[in-house]
């Protein structure tokens, strides 16, 4: 991934029930919380064809 610095912050609201399964998730692959969305959303994209050589 790209230096964390020179990457703009994106704020996004998740319902407290998605927010809690991502942490949940993120602490059992000893993840940060936006380690763990980053890996999720390249994942859903890659499957659907968004995300070519990436």
């Amino acid at each position: 991934m790209e230096n964390a610095r020179n990457i703009a912050p994106t704020g996004i609201r998740f319902p407290d029930w998605l927010k809690d399964a991502l942490k949940s998730a993120a602490s059992k692959e000893c993840r940060s919380l936006n380690g763990e969305v980053i890996k999720r959303l390249e994942k859903s994209l890659r499957e659907e064809g968004f995300l070519n050589g990436h």
